[in-house]
């Protein structure tokens, strides 16, 4: 026998010890509520939101007629999911609800059909038909929706490529006619239409690229309904970037800014109009970054005042006043609920839903 004949009968081996990845074939969760005379179908709805959100109706009387789907496919780390809702919704979540669940994740949607608007966190939202959204669970939020059908991708932070981690994306809704965001979009409906003849680990590796081309598009801009220049988002991304390294540093202000990125004020100004401002941004992004470790408890040993002296924050007081402001709950009662939620192990419910699976989204 020759080293040829040898060497593939070694590969011939491995590939019958090897297991078999089946294809999906289709989602490996459906829920399918019908309309029910008593409104059951909502009460369903609801419980099967308690995970993120509370939700009502926007008209209680259309609950008998309330009908809702969703399909989910659970790939690796990531779920990608349509879901339909036949009636205006209000969706709320507040601190305690972050705090409460432990979930912890992004998600990145295409809104097929239907509008959202209302508010996440102090940046008015509004997503409407064709658009893609960023929605950060880590964070409170508050919206109506109109009947819709929407096509979500779900990342936990922990898979986030860092350039998304470090931008605040919470209401993110970048200009749709952009051809990143175009492209984004089409990937999207491409790959949950493929989805049935992937295995899983294709599937996650889809996802990963979904997730690789929303970091291209989150340079968007925030609902804005005009195409930026290159010139701005190239001073965006680089005032971004400098503001996320120097969070720490108390002496970050617009003219140290503006004297590390040698632009005019006008120019610096301009780019984070939508965000209220360039100082308004830096106490966002100081506050979301407190919020995000006391919440997940990496540093639990640290006094809270050490976490916000370590986010630039200069005063206790001021740091738990505008936390309380932003957030509807203290940093010591975040504190308390999240260690509360490590010691109790035991999972939201969700209907339909395997409990492992919805705990895994804030780990």
């Amino acid at each position: 026998m020759t080293d040829h004949d040898r060497k593939q009968d070694a590969l011939a081996a491995q590939e019958e010890a090897a297991p078999c990845e089946g294809v999906l074939g289709g989602p490996q969760i459906a829920i399918v509520l019908p309309p029910t005379a008593d409104g059951a179908s909502f009460k369903a709805w609801q419980h099967h939101l308690t995970f993120a959100c509370s939700a009502e109706l926007v008209d209680p009387e259309d609950a008998p007629a309330f009908h809702a789907s969703t399909d989910l496919y659970m790939l690796g780390r990531f779920m990608l999911s349509l879901s339909t809702s036949s009636h205006a919704n209000r969706l709320v979540r507040s601190g305690e609800d972050v705090a409460r669940t432990g979930v912890d994740h992004v998600n990145i949607s295409l809104h097929l059909e239907g509008n959202y608007e209302g508010s996440c966190g102090r940046r008015s939202f509004h997503a409407r038909q064709g658009d893609v959204s960023f929605i950060d669970f880590g964070m409170p939020f508050e919206f109506e929706t109109s009947p819709y059908r929407t096509l979500a991708l779900t990342v936990p932070r922990n898979a986030m490529p860092d350039g998304l981690r470090d931008r605040a994306l919470h209401g993110l809704v970048p200009e749709a006619s952009l051809p990143v965001t175009r492209l984004l979009a089409q990937l999207m409906r491409d790959v949950y239409g493929a989805l049935p003849g992937m295995t899983v680990t294709q599937g996650e590796a889809a996802a990963a690229a979904l997730v690789e081309m929303a970091l291209a598009a989150s340079q968007g801009g925030y609902g804005l309904r005009e195409e930026r220049s290159p010139a701005d988002l190239d001073l965006l991304g680089r005032a971004q970037w400098q503001i996320e390294r120097s969070l720490a540093d108390p002496g970050l202000t617009v003219g140290s800014l503006l004297a590390r990125l040698n632009v005019s004020r006008g120019a610096l100004y301009g780019v984070f109009a939508e965000h209220g401002g360039v100082q308004a941004y830096i106490g966002e992004r100081r506050l979301q970054r407190c919020y995000e470790v006391i919440n997940g408890g990496d540093r639990a040993d640290e006094t809270l005042s050490a976490i916000a002296f370590s986010f630039g924050f200069r005063s206790e007081a001021h740091f738990s006043r505008s936390f309380k402001s932003r957030f509807g709950i203290t940093p010591r009662n975040l504190r308390a609920v999240a260690r509360q939620r490590s010691v109790d192990m035991m999972p939201p419910t969700t209907t339909g839903v395997p409990p492992d699976a919805i705990q895994t989204l804030g780990r």
